[in-house]
Parts: structure tokens; sequence; C-alpha cells
């Protein structure tokens, strides 16, 4: 049961209410399901605002929930009024759809992608903001390709850089049309891939975003979107370019054609990330600064800072204009995910170690304090629960064990780290599974090829990467286990990462296994994770203030 308590008012939204409860996992997990929410560590609970509400009942159900009555009453009228957007809405509106135009499709859709194509072939600008898994790309190529007498070319612009050659392949898969990879060592060799795409027979180019910082590049581009040679844009990975002000976010504003279509499976909590993208995509006229106005709550020291959010209804009314959101649950009858947390003991050997870097931290904390990144100093501590320093590895070994009893049933699983340090113990280590490599330093036209090795290899039972290289953009749902020997501050991107798994195409149960050394940092970012990872994303976009980064380390080194 929770208990709902109406806000005079709220820290961070104008009309809020607080969130209270007793502690259990899966209610925190729900909680994270809203959109806007903020947790208040000095309460022990979370603030929602108002418009909220209806999702919370979604979410939780009405028996589960302990409000005043006059409040209630409302939301049940409200929830009424939502019905259709629920799981059971969403199924019952893609029953028995059908393309709105005649296409023959390469590969079959599945009736959510089937409902993005005919949204897709209606409008000129598109969010498309799937769950993870549910086969964007697809939808995308489709439209693209149904849509190619009028628009001319298509660019595709990646987010993420190391996903260039996973479009290729995904050109190849779901159409007949080529495609030009613009993956130049040089400018000059990359002007010429674009030239040769442009005046050539392929019709998707593909580029990543950070080559539209180039002035020469972003020219040539923009000349023909200009000039109607480039019709259709899709940006992957658009929350990439959320922050209008820097070169990326510019540059994608200055993309001037037809058709627009922007890809994220990651959800944006913060009001401000959607400015340069609703204005690339023509709903949003006003300049950064009245939208900010509008939207956001701003305190802090000269009051420069975002610490709340208002006219959240209006907002969503706006983004709802362009956006096409579902989720695995509404429009999939996926396996479930199983999560599970892995508790181990460090050795004598390495307890002595931790306890010997950590002290060094505590008597250095308050300069720590002052460097531009002060989680930094946690990355020691961090790499020895994972097993780098020293013969001694308790993760690896329960890794190990695991693996010997689930690849005899024929079961494959993905490894995850953020250090290429800590996935070459691993690789190494686990040599006799054969395993796929994914990590900075593998040439991006070789992650392609390790992927498909592990899709399709029946003695490749593993694939290693770090989470920036092999947690994006790529299927590997042949995995039905992943583990986590350590995870990234920021959630949305241990989800994304686990996700490579729980995909479309899957028909078993993947389990998610965390690792964590007992009585450790782990522990603490753990709980962080759970139960206020607003605070984690603060400070790593550089607006956390030094109360927050102290209440981080102090939390996650149990000072």
């Amino acid at each position: 049961m929770i208990r709902l308590e109406k806000l005079e008012k709220g820290t961070y939204f104008e009309d809020a209410f607080k969130v209270s409860f007793r502690y259990d996992p899966e209610t925190v997990e729900k909680i994270k399901k809203l959109a806007y929410r903020r947790y208040l560590p000095e309460d022990r609970a979370w603030e929602i605002p108002a418009s909220e509400l209806v999702h919370l009942v979604d979410i939780m159900g009405v028996e589960n929930i302990n409000i005043d009555s006059r409040y209630l009453e409302g939301i049940i009228k409200k929830e009424a009024g939502v019905a259709a957007k629920t799981s059971e809405g969403v199924k019952e509106r893609l029953k028995g759809i059908k393309p709105i135009i005649a296409y023959p499709f390469k590969t079959k859709p599945f009736p959510h992608q089937i409902e993005a194509f005919n949204v897709g072939n209606k409008c000129t600008d598109l969010l498309l903001a799937d769950d993870q898994g549910l086969g964007k790309t697809k939808e995308s190529i489709d439209i693209a390709v149904s849509r190619k007498e009028e628009i001319g070319k298509c660019l595709i612009v990646c987010g993420v850089n190391s996903v260039k050659y996973n479009w290729s392949e995904e050109i190849k898969i779901h159409s007949d049309e080529s495609s030009i990879v613009i993956d130049g060592k040089t400018v000059d060799k990359r002007l010429s891939q674009i030239r040769e795409w442009i005046y050539g027979n392929a019709y998707f180019g593909i580029i990543n975003i950070e080559s539209l910082r180039n002035e020469k590049i972003m020219d040539l581009i923009y000349d023909s979107c200009k000039n109607e040679i480039i019709g259709a844009v899709i940006v992957d990975e658009i929350h990439k370019a959320k922050n209008g002000m820097c070169s990326q976010g510019r540059s994608v504003r200055n993309l001037n054609c037809k058709v627009r279509i922007g890809l994220s499976g990651t959800p944006m909590n913060k009001a401000e990330d959607l400015w340069n993208i609703l204005t690339w995509l023509r709903v949003e006229k006003r300049s950064f600064y009245s939208f900010r106005n509008r939207y956001c709550i701003m305190g802090g020291y000269g009051g420069y800072k975002v610490v709340g959010h208002k006219n959240l209804d209006e907002l969503n009314e706006e983004l709802n204009k362009v956006m096409l959101r579902r989720k695995k649950e509404e429009v999939l009858d996926l396996p479930p995910k199983l999560y599970k947390t892995e508790f181990i003991e460090l050795t004598r050997k390495q307890q002595l170690l931790y306890k010997e870097i950590k002290q060094g931290i505590v008597e250095n904390l308050e300069s720590i304090m002052e460097i531009p990144n002060p989680l930094s100093c946690t990355v020691r501590l961090r790499q020895l629960t994972g097993g780098l320093f020293g013969d001694d590895n308790p993760k690896l070994d329960r890794i190990k064990d695991i693996l010997e009893e689930i690849t005899e049933s024929g079961h494959k699983a993905l490894i995850f780290s953020q250090w290429e340090k800590v996935t070459e113990v691993y690789k190494d280590a686990l040599k006799e599974y054969n395993p796929a490599y994914i990590v900075g330093d593998v040439e991006v036209e070789d992650r392609q090829k390790e992927v498909y090795r592990f899709q399709n290899d029946p003695e490749c039972k593993v694939a290693i990467g770090t989470i920036g290289a092999m947690g994006t953009g790529f299927t590997m749902n042949k995995a039905s286990y992943v583990f986590f020997v350590d995870k990234k501050y920021w959630e949305a991107e241990n989800r994304q990462a686990e996700d490579r798994a729980h995909r479309i195409g899957v028909d078993h149960t993947v389990n998610i296994i965390s690792l964590v050394a007992k009585n450790t940092i782990d522990e603490g970012i753990e709980e962080l994770l759970r139960e206020n990872k607003e605070l984690f994303d603060r400070v790593i976009e550089g607006k956390g203030s030094r109360i927050d980064i102290k209440a981080i380390l102090t939390k996650i080194l149990k000072l």
C-alpha cells in the first residue's frame, strides 16, 4: 500500500503529491516507470506532479493507493479517460490493423510496426520512441522506402558511431535498397563518399552525428537538403542531440528536409532536453529560453539551475503531436526479464587493498570535491571489485560457475563492464566459450561481424563487451543471460545494454544478473540506482551541486 499526500508547494513540481511507502524494490521499479518523478532523500519518499496521478493508478492499481477521497474521485475519472492507453487498449487498437498503402514488406511486420508505418506515411515529422527492442530500425526503413518517390534520398544520422554498420545490415534485411556508409578516416574522404552517395544510385546514406560538426560536411549536406536531393533524414538515438547549444544539436536542427524521423528508446525525463528535438520536428517555434521558462522551474545560485518542472500536461500534449511510443508489454508477448543480484565476498587480499584505496579517498575528500569529475575517484575501487588488480576474482569465479551450468543446456550469455581493462580479464579467462568481443578498440566495421558470430555460431557461447560499445544498436537476442560486472551511473544506459537480449524474436526468459561485492561501493551504487538515480543524472551532466556530490560519495562509500 502506498500513501499519497497533496503538497501545498512541491520541491520539484508546482502541483505535486508526495508518494510514501515501506521500502520495496518492486514498488520502486513501478514508480520509476513514471515519466516525471523525483526522490526526496530526507523524507524517504517520492514527489510526482499531479499529471502523473492517473499513470500511477495504472501502474499500482486503485486498491493499492491510500489517498484523500476527493483526489481519488478525480483520478478515477481521469483513468477512464485514458483507458485506451493501457496495455489492453493498445492491443485492441492494433487488432486487425492493415497498411494504409500497398507496400511489399520484405520482412513481415508486427501489428505495432504496421501502425508506425501508417503514421509515418501520413506525416512529415515523427518521433519513434518505442521501447528498446521493438524494431524502430525496421519501422523507419519501411517508411523511408515506401516514400522513396517523393523523398529522393534518405540520410541516416547515427547518434552512436558503432551502429553505422548495423544500419547497413538492417537495410539489406528489410529492403532491396542499397546504402553507402560514410566512414572515411579523413574529412576529404568523407566528403568524397557523400558526393558518391548524392550523385550515385544508393538510396540510403549513413553517417555518424560527430561528422556533422565539420563545417564542410555540414554545408554539403545542408545544400543537398535545400536542393531536395536529400528529402528525408532519420536521426537514430536522437536524445544524443538534446543539447541545442552544442555543435551536434545545432547541426541536427539545420537538417532541413521534407521528412524528419527521430528514433529514441531512452525516456527523456527533463523538459529542457526536449526543446532541440521538438524544434527540429517543427512543433516548437519558441526560443530555448522561452521554452525553458514555460516548462522549467529555475532556482539555485543566481536562478540558473533547473530545479523542477511545470505545465507538464501542456508539454506532453505538444510532444504527442509528433511522438509514437509503445511499450513492450503493450504490443508484444515477450517472456519477462528476471532480475537477480548475486552477492560475492572479496578475498582477504582484496579487502585490504580496498580499504587502502578507500582510505586515500576519504583523506582527500575535500580536494576531490573540487575536481571537474569527482566520481572518477571511485574508478579504482570499482575496478578492484571487478577483479582487475591481482589474481583473485570472485565475480569471475561466480560467472564461471553459472556459465558451466547454463551453457550445457544451450544457453548463451552477455557480459558487460564499463572498462576495457576489465573486459580483457574476462575475455582471457573465458576462452573456452569462444567469446565474441566488442569494445572501443574493436574496429567499428568488425563489431557487426562479432554480433553475427554470437548470433549464429553455436560454439560462440558468450559475448563480452563494454556498456558503451556493446550496449547500443545491436540485436543479440540469442542470449538468455546478461551479467553486469559493474554498472554505469546512468541507469538508462544499463537498461539499454540489457535490452540487447530482450528484443523482438526472443522466445525465452532473459535473466539479468548484477554481480555485487558485499560491503563495498557496489552495494551503495545498486541502492542509489534503485532509489535516487536522478542524483546521479544531475552530477554526471554537470548540474549537480556540491551537496549532491557529497551525498553520492557518502552513500556509495558508506561514510
